[in-house]
């Protein structure tokens, strides 16, 4: 597959990747993505595993006392404690096994999984997370899982996410040929549409973009096509390749016209904007997990 032109720009993209692992057959099946995406942008990666020992009884991580230079105190039983080991010696196992040739380390936090992931972003400098839409429960193919949304709703950086409710052997891709980016004109576009062109460049891939906004009676579809790529080309700036993605206009209701259109492009990737700002939330959220529920490619949401 052809490299970035811009190889520096696009392989610093991403530099630290956050893999969260829960042992679920999902979770396994990121593991090639995960070091695909890796060696692409020659990045690191960050496997991380939270013990839960009882889900319902809810065992706060232990990170201020970290922060304050002390060793985290683990509120467990000897017996307890030794499960703990067990987990984080399988962990270590799984990483060495699928992220053979990539600079990985492994971690075993205690706790609430979002909020050590959350944790984690914060203070090892990620820029990227790789996770499942679900995990385990008896809705899990009706409804984001609550670590996902929990993720998607308080992390800033960009996370991507498999396809909801597909079969679990359904292998999520390890490279991108065709790559849709859903956008609304709004401010948080610049990110998203500059995402979208680096990131298609750095694969090699085809990209669409897809302007979600309904056309207004004043504005033809020719103007609202020119306005996405004048947008496109102000994000890009002096990055602007010499041939302009294609365009499209959504004529058909959200999620359902997105899914549409990227069945038709043959994507592998969709990439949206999820709207925060300084760890505000700046957008209205009614579209966003529907269209990551509904996607049928793993969606990058930024």
């Amino acid at each position: 597959m052809e490299l970035c032109p811009l190889q520096g720009q696009c392989m610093s993209l991403f530099q630290r990747i956050l893999f969260p692992f829960d042992f679920s057959e999902p979770a396994k099946g990121l593991a090639a993505p995960v070091a695909a995406m890796a060696r692409r942008f020659e990045a690191s990666v960050d496997i991380l595993s939270c013990f839960h020992f009882a889900p319902d009884y809810v065992v706060a991580p232990r990170f201020q006392e970290r922060e304050a230079g002390r060793p985290a105190a683990i509120p467990y039983t000897p017996e307890v404690q030794e499960l703990r080991r067990q987990q984080a010696q399988e962990l270590d196992r799984f990483a060495g096994a699928a992220l053979a040739g990539i600079h990985w380390t492994a971690r075993v936090e205690d706790g609430d999984p979002a909020q050590a992931i959350e944790w984690v972003v914060r203070h090892e400098k990620t820029d990227l997370i790789m996770m499942p839409t679900r995990g385990v429960g008896r809705f899990r193919r009706l409804l984001l899982g609550s670590v996902t949304a929990k993720v998607l709703h308080d992390v800033e950086c960009p996370v991507w996410t498999s396809v909801h409710g597909a079969d679990d052997g359904m292998p999520a891709p390890t490279g991108y040929r065709s790559i849709l980016c859903a956008v609304s004109m709004g401010w948080a576009s610049e990110a998203t549409l500059r995402m979208a062109g680096r990131f298609a460049r750095a694969w090699g891939a085809q990209l669409c973009l897809l302007h979600i906004d309904s056309l207004r009676q004043s504005e033809s579809e020719r103007s609202a096509v020119d306005s996405l790529r004048r947008a496109y080309e102000e994000a890009m700036g002096t990055e602007v390749p010499g041939e302009l993605p294609r365009m499209r206009i959504l004529d058909a209701p959200v999620p359902e016209g997105i899914r549409h259109v990227a069945v038709e492009e043959g994507a592998d990737l969709l990439i949206i904007g999820r709207g925060h700002f300084r760890g505000d939330l700046a957008r209205a959220w009614s579209h966003v997990y529907e269209v990551i529920r509904e996607s049928a490619c793993p969606v990058l949401s930024v």
